[in-house]
Parts: C-alpha cells; sequence; structure tokens
C-alpha cells in the first residue's frame, strides 16, 4: 500500500461552496476564441475518446483508472486537462487508460472551478469495452453521437439483506440462463427468483457469510462479454451483523504496551484472516521487508487480537487483512504513532520520553479556563491561523517548532488580545511529506498522528508527536488555548486510497442506492457517522487530541454531514474532560448528502438540547453575509458596502437568538455564544480582497489590489474593514477573526487558495504596522470586549433598532454604540450617556462626547 499523493478537489467546498454549470462563452467577449483541431478519425489502442455536448471553455479533471500521466496532469484544481478537438457538435479528449481498467472518474470544470455536466461528479464503467463516449450537459453518458444509445453492463452488486442482492446494472436482463453466483471456493450459490434489479437468494446466508465470502456475481452480456464483479456488503449490513454488537467492546484498541511485549487489538468483521506484520526500521518499511508475520486470533463481533508480542527487536507493525482473493497491508486506524507518510504504526507510547518535550504537563490543562468554572463561548475570541503561513510569516520553514520557538508569533497572538488559536487541520494529509506543494489539509488520511510536513527533520512519529506538542505548549504558555479544525466528514480517497476502506470496506462510508460513494463532502465520498462503530472511531480520536495533546476545542469541518445525535455525544464525551472544551462547525454540507438529521443552523440547538450554557456552535453565514455579502451565488456586496441589510444585522448584533424581535425576521438559537459571527476565514476572499473588489465595482480580481484602488479607495476599504469587525467583535455570542485579518491581509484575489502557493497565501507582518490604524482598532475592539464581558457577548436584554437604512443602534449594558454604513455623517441621541470610548489606539480610552457619527463608522457610547 503507497500513499496517495493530492489528487482530488480538496476542501473546494470546506465553506459550502457549490459549483454551478456555466458556459464561459460570450459573444461580447473582445478575446478571439480557440480555434480546436478536428478529432482524428480512429482512436490510439489504450485510449478512450470522452466527448462533451457542452458550450464552454471546458477542461477535464480525471481520476480512477486513467494512466499515471492523465491523472498527474490533475493536481491543481481546476487546471485539469486542456480539451483537445473539435468533434461536431462536441469538444473532446483523447485520454490513456490505465492497465485493466474498470470505472472512470471524471469532472468537466471551467478555470473557475464552475462544473459542467450536471453539477456532478461522473462515474463511467466498463471503460474496457468501450473506445468513445459522449457526455450530455445534465451528465448522462451514451456510447453514440446521436444520443440514443447507453453502455451496457454490470457495474456493482451489493448484499442488502440476509438473501437479496441489489443490482446496479445497464441494458441487460439478469436470467438463470446468463448469471451465475459463486463462493470464495466456487461453490454455486443458490438464486431463487431474478428481476431487473435485484435477485434473491434461496436461503438466509447470514449464519453462513462469513465462511462463503467474498461471493461473486458473473452475468453474460453478449456472445463475447461475460461481467464479474465481487459482491459487496452493505454497509448498513455490516452495522446491524456486527458494529452494534461490537461497539461496546471497542476499547483498548491498537498497541497496548507492556516493556518488550504487546498486545494488538483491531476490528476488522469482514476479513478472513488478519496478521501482524513487524517490521525492524523504516527502510523494511519502505522495502516492505517483514520482520515477522504472526496470524492474529478471531473473536466475537468482528476483533481480531494477538497478546504477548516480542517487539524487542521491531519499532512498526501493520495489519494484513485477508477478504477473499483481496489483501492489503495497513497501518493500524487506532494507532496514536505513525512511521513517515503514515506508512506503518509506531511502536511506542505516546508518552515515552522521545515522545514529550520539556515541562509537558501530564495532564490536560485549558489555560482560558479550570476545570472549576464555567465560562460561556461568548468570552472567548478566535484567531483562524495555518502553520505554513505563520512559520513562513516569520522567515522559517513550515513547521510546528518554528513557531513554538517564535517570540514575534507568540508576542503577535498576546498582543492583540485572542483567547484561542484554531488551526487549520494538523492532522496526517494524503500528500507525502516529500510533496512541497501548498495544501490548507482538507484531505485526511490518518486521522491519530500529526502531519509530518510541519515536521523538522522528521526520523519517525515521536518527532511529529513531540514537535507538535511544543507547539502547543508555547501557545498555551501565552495564556491561549488552542482549537482544532478537524475533517471527520469524508477521507482523502477510499478503496486502497483509504486505511479505513482497507480495514472494513465501505463501513466507514455513505453509500447510496446506486451503491455509489455518497459524496456530501463534495470531495469523493463522507464518513459515515451514524454507523455506531465510526462514531465511537471519532469520539475515541477526539479523546486522544484532547487528553494526549491538550486541545482545547474544536472546530467542524462541513458539520451538516454528521447527525445532531452524533454531535450531541461528542460534546457529551468532550465536556466530561473539560467542561470548557468548545465544540463548533459548518451547519451545511458541500453537496447533496445521504446524512439524515444534519446538522443545520435552524436546529443547532438540538445538538445539545437540555444544555443552556454552551453546547454545539455554528457559524453564521448569515450575519457574514449581511455584514459583507455572500460569497456563493454571484457575488455580492454587503451592509458596509451599501446593500444595506439592516433587520439581518440587528439579528446578528443580538446573537440571532431565536426571541429576538427585531425586525421581523428572528435567529437561530436559544443560546448565546452559539452564532460563531465572522467576516472572514481561511475560504473564500479575505475581508480587504472582497471589500476593495467590491470598491472596484468588479466580480473578480487578480493582481494588487491596493495599486488597484489608489489612495482614496484604501481610505473607504478601511473605514468598511474596521466597521464589519465593530459588528463581529461587539456583538452578543462568539466572535471569530482570520490571521491577517487585522492588518489587511490580501490574497491578491484569489477565492480559493487551498493549493496556491506562499506567495498568494503568505502573510507580510510588516502590514502591522503599514496599516497601524486598522490593527489598533481590532486591538482595541477586543480590549472593550474582554474587559465588558456582561455587555458584549452575553446580554440578552441588548436590543437593536434600524434609526435610518444603514444606521443601527445597539443598547447593551452601560453602552450605546452606533454603526453607520452610509456614505454620510449621521446625528445621534446621546442622552443618558457621558462619555465616548475610543478604541482606535488599542486601549479603549474615554473620550468627550460626540453628536454624530462619521460616514462607514461606528460610535461607541458609555454612561
Amino acid at each position: 500500500m503507497k500513499k496517495l499523493k493530492l489528487f482530488a478537489m480538496l476542501a473546494l467546498l470546506v465553506c459550502g461552496t457549490t459549483f454551478m454549470a456555466c458556459s464561459t462563452d460570450s459573444s461580447d467577449s473582445d478575446e478571439p476564441k480557440i480555434v480546436l483541431p478536428s478529432a482524428p478519425e480512429t482512436i490510439e489502442s489504450g485510449y478512450i475518446r470522452i466527448n462533451y455536448k457542452g458550450s464552454g471553455d471546458w477542461n477535464l479533471w480525471a481520476w480512477k483508472d486513467f494512466d499515471e500521466t492523465e491523472v498527474n496532469k490533475c493536481t491543481k484544481w481546476p487546471d485539469g486537462i486542456k480539451v483537445m478537438y473539435q468533434n461536431g457538435e462536441f469538444i473532446c479528449w483523447d485520454l490513456k487508460l490505465a492497465e485493466n481498467p474498470s470505472v472512470l472518474g471524471l469532472i468537466v470544470v471551467n478555470d473557475k472551478g464552475d462544473k459542467g455536466a450536471g453539477n456532478d461528479d461522473i462515474f463511467f464503467y466498463f471503460p474496457q469495452r468501450y473506445h468513445e463516449i459522449f457526455i450530455t450537459d445534465d451528465g448522462t453518458i451514451y456510447i453514440d453521437s446521436a444520443l440514443t444509445t447507453k453502455p451496457v453492463g454490470l457495474v456493482s452488486a451489493t448484499l442488502t439483506s440476509t438473501s437479496e442482492i441489489s443490482l446496479n446494472i445497464e441494458g441487460v436482463a439478469v436470467s438463470e440462463e446468463n448469471t451465475s453466483l459463486v463462493d470464495k471456493n466456487g461453490g454455486i450459490v443458490a438464486i431463487s427468483s431474478y428481476s431487473d434489479q435485484k435477485l434473491t437468494l434461496a436461503s438466509n446466508i447470514k449464519e453462513t457469510y462469513a465462511s462463503m465470502q467474498p461471493l461473486t456475481l458473473s452475468v453474460k452480456i453478449d456472445d463475447t462479454n461475460t461481467d464479474r464483479v465481487q459482491v459487496a456488503l452493505k454497509a448498513d449490513l455490516i452495522e446491524d451483523w456486527y458494529g452494534k454488537s461490537a461497539v461496546s467492546n471497542i476499547n483498548n484498541m491498537g498497541l497496548t504496551l507492556n516493556g518488550s511485549t504487546a498486545s494488538f487489538k483491531m476490528w476488522a468483521p469482514l476479513a478472513t484472516k488478519v496478521s501482524l506484520l513487524l517490521f525492524k526500521d523504516a527502510a523494511a518499511v519502505d522495502s516492505e521487508t517483514i520482520l515477522e508475520n504472526s496470524e492474529m486470533n478471531s473473536s466475537e463481533n468482528g476483533f481480531w487480537t494477538i497478546d504477548n508480542v516480542d517487539v524487542s527487536s521491531a519499532k512498526y507493525y501493520k495489519y494484513r487483512i485477508e477478504s477473499g482473493a483481496e489483501s492489503h497491508d495497513v497501518a493500524d486506524i487506532w494507532s496514536k504513532v505513525g512511521s513517515i507518510d503514515s506508512m506503518a504504526s509506531q511502536i511506542i507510547g505516546i508518552d515515552d520520553e522521545a515522545c514529550v518535550p520539556a515541562d509537558w504537563e501530564s495532564e490536560y490543562v485549558n489555560p482560558w479556563a479550570s476545570n472549576t468554572e464555567s465560562k460561556p463561548y461568548s468570552e472567548s475570541i478566535i484567531y483562524e491561523m495555518h502553520i505554513r503561513d505563520w512559520s513562513k510569516a516569520i522567515g522559517k520553514d513550515g513547521k510546528f517548532i518554528n513557531l513554538a520557538e517564535s517570540e514575534n508569533f507568540i508576542n503577535h497572538i498576546k498582543d492583540i488580545g485572542i483567547t484561542h488559536v484554531q488551526i487549520l487541520p494538523s492532522f496526517d494529509y494524503a500528500q507525502v511529506n516529500a510533496d512541497p506543494e501548498y495544501n490548507w489539509g482538507y484531505n485526511p488520511y490518518n486521522y491519530n498522528v500529526p502531519e509530518g510536513r510541519y515536521v523538522q527533520d522528521m526520523k519517525d512519529g515521536a518527532d511529529a508527536v513531540k514537535q507538535f506538542r511544543q507547539f502547543i505548549k508555547a501557545v498555551h504558555d501565552a495564556g491561549i488555548a488552542v482549537n482544532m479544525d478537524v475533517v471527520y466528514n469524508h477521507t482523502s480517497g477510499t478503496k486502497t486510497g483509504s486505511l479505513y476502506d482497507m480495514t472494513v470496506p465501505e463501513y466507514f462510508y455513505r453509500m447510496n442506492s446506486a451503491g455509489a460513494y455518497s459524496n456530501g463532502s463534495g470531495c469523493g465520498n463522507e464518513i459515515a457517522t451514524n454507523h455506531v462503530v465510526v462514531r465511537q472511531f471519532v469520539i475515541d480520536s477526539l479523546v486522544h487530541w484532547m487528553k494526549d495533546y491538550h486541545i482545547n476545542g474544536f472546530r467542524f469541518d462541513l458539520m451538516g454531514l454528521h447527525e445532531t445525535t452524533t454531535m450531541k455525544a461528542i460534546y457529551t464525551e468532550l465536556s466530561k474532560i473539560d467542561p470548557n472544551v468548545m465544540v463548533y462547525g459548518e451547519p451545511w454540507t458541500g453537496g447533496t448528502s445521504t446524512v439524515s438529521s444534519g446538522v443545520k443552523k435552524e436546529n443547532i440547538d438540538a445538538c445539545t438540547s437540555g444544555i443552556t450554557v454552551n453546547g454545539v456552535a455554528c457559524f453564521n453565514d448569515d450575519f457574514r453575509n449581511a455584514i459583507k455579502g455572500a460569497e456563493f451565488g454571484g457575488f455580492k456586496k454587503g451592509h458596509v458596502q451599501g446593500e444595506f441589510a439592516d433587520d439581518s444585522i440587528k439579528i446578528g448584533l443580538l446573537g440571532s437568538l431565536r426571541t429576538s424581535t427585531s425586525g421581523t425576521k428572528k435567529g437561530f438559537t436559544n443560546v448565546l455564544g452559539r452564532s460563531l459571527n465572522y467576516v472572514e476565514c481561511h475560504d473564500n476572499y479575505t475581508l480587504f480582497d472582497k471589500l476593495a473588489i467590491s470598491y472596484l465595482n468588479q466580480d473578480s480580481f487578480a493582481g494588487d489590489l491596493f495599486a488597484s484602488i489608489g489612495t482614496k479607495g484604501l481610505e473607504e476599504v478601511k473605514a468598511q474593514d474596521k466597521l464589519s469587525a465593530a459588528y463581529v467583535l461587539l456583538a452578543q455570542g462568539t466572535p471569530f477573526i482570520n490571521g491577517g485579518q487585522e492588518f489587511l491581509r490580501t490574497k491578491k484575489g484569489d477565492e480559493n487558495s487551498y493549493a496556491s502557493d506562499d506567495k498568494i497565501n503568505g502573510i507580510d507582518l510588516t502590514f502591522k504596522q503599514t496599516y497601524s490604524d486598522v490593527y489598533n482598532t481590532y486591538k482595541g475592539l477586543i480590549a472593550l470586549r474582554k474587559d465588558n464581558p456582561a455587555a458584549f457577548g452575553a446580554n440578552k436584554n441588548a436590543s437593536a433598532e434600524t434609526v435610518s437604512s444603514g444606521v443601527t443602534k445597539y443598547t447593551t449594558g452601560d453602552f450605546c454604540v452606533y454603526f453607520n454604513a452610509t456614505d454620510s455623517a449621521a446625528n445621534i441621541d446621546v442622552s443618558g450617556y457621558s462619555k465616548v470610548i475610543d478604541v482606535a489606539s488599542g486601549t479603549p480610552t474615554e473620550v468627550e462626547v460626540v453628536t454624530s457619527v462619521p460616514a462607514k463608522s461606528f460610535v461607541i457610547l458609555k454612561k
């Protein structure tokens, strides 16, 4: 098993992006149209021609059973394979296939990342039988240019109950004459009835399935072609037959060390044999030179164990999991320390001397709040950061240790006054450590070990554990808690690209009615947290990050792919460790999902019903969109740019409470703090870029926005930026900012920089001085909020009213804040207030009362 390099969409849908089919062909364009050569009459052997009937300049994103040379062209979205030929009404590509291909994965995409062909990934089976396919703009596949004939064949077969097999078959009817089913030994499995998409077995095979699997189904398609597929076991059946009875015994999983001996425990209910493989060192892992191969013992409900193994000469281990004809050598998904690139698991305790930095606390610690107190989320200020971005910003190499040892970094996060840093995903990615390309990290490979690319001079997994702990310890020593962005909604790949699929095929993933991987993440698959062992695995993984690394909170990517019951179970378990743990995430999916009762803003309270403080919180995109304009469905302006959203602004200021009486709309939660208020995160445009592009009255831009908007534009954008920050940092609820937002961070107009280079994602710390007025305003607002937690964050009695369109009066505690998003100064009523709090210097200062609020600004009155 080799770890895959990045070749999927990764984080394109991290913030709920949806790709709309659109044409880039414009009759009004002044650019010359590209004239394509005509397609050759013959198609070279080993190639397939893909024709697309759709207007526009499209690329092809290709994966699955294409030749590596084709797949390697698809490593940086959306720069896929450029269109090659014109074929009548179609544009087309001639692509080389892998040897003995069975399935192709396709996306038709333009250079902006917009999908064609029905907006869905296209999977095409039986490519060995067809040299050419034709795809319509709704994604339907034909094998003739007249679009009348669809491909024919057996795609898949799935055992869906103890006696039924569901078929995905096109253009052929199954019958006793053309269909056969055999067990692993070639024995005939009797079929009692046949229908278009289903076979009924003659007997219930639940009790005998383990000894029979895998089953192989053969269907004769025509005189020369017979399709054969291995019958999959529906993931829900694995749940019913094994998972529900196994979950109570999910404990002491993985490696248990006792001096020079060890015990191992894993769960692989579909395996017919599991062996423990020991390796002497990293070189042996790379060369697959096995020191010892020991068969493990099968026990009830799919567990495999082996005890008292002499590991004195071994450093790493894997499991060889055999199921019928398939065999995979896999790292232990329950292990806590991994070899380089997670090729194997390391035989070491996580608290071994090699894994522990100096002064590391043996017990969990949260510098924000002790276990003896309960603090509401609203008293936190969350600051998002990416390890590589900030390490490069201080002139280093993108490592945990760079930041742990940097006074500049630590002093900055202390100076601005935030309470929590939220680090982008830092568990193991699909990319190998040697891959230098940039990545946000939304392509999980191994959930339980740190990402090796952030580890300096990594020799083994102990280095990763120690250096990640050093980073966390340095932030904790500064009095700041650490939250981690987690991506338990999908993995980077499936089948042999997934440790989890190779361990228990398909059980860790939601499958759709056609037997394919559900794709609510937009990245090819989604984790089945409705399955009890999967849910327990996720909880155990989170507990591991808390107890072993002292992580203080978790931001869940695409939390809409998790059930409200799953999120409630997660919060319940984590809050036992720390009542002040933060649990929050994105209340949306990245596409159409099969999840039932997934988390949305509207049901966020159901995630922690009965809890009146904290619980599961979520990002408030309604407030974000109201302030600066929506991110999706086209470029839009917001309140600060003059497209006023007075009602939404009031609701957001009051913490988006359902009980809010402001305006005609109401919020989504009954608990203050569950609304995470923000206008910038790692996704989409930076706040500065969005405001600057709005100022230019454009809907996109690439380049130096500072130069383009000029001095006048800069002053206006700075005012809009400060006003945006005031809405977020003074509102009820929980504030969130992105690192660099406080000094006009730019990504040069790159809306989706997940794989862009360091020049785009880099942070220029000189901006902190250049735009010190912006920085000091953020700092002053944060200080005011922290000094007055009863007024700013947790005040259910706050009120908000629209004075006039674009002007809002917000009253909370001893304060009254006037926000003015218009282009003119607005007179204000100062009755009952004796001072103004000026935050512009970075330190809240009392000054004389004023009677008007300037354009694109705010005034904070105090009694």
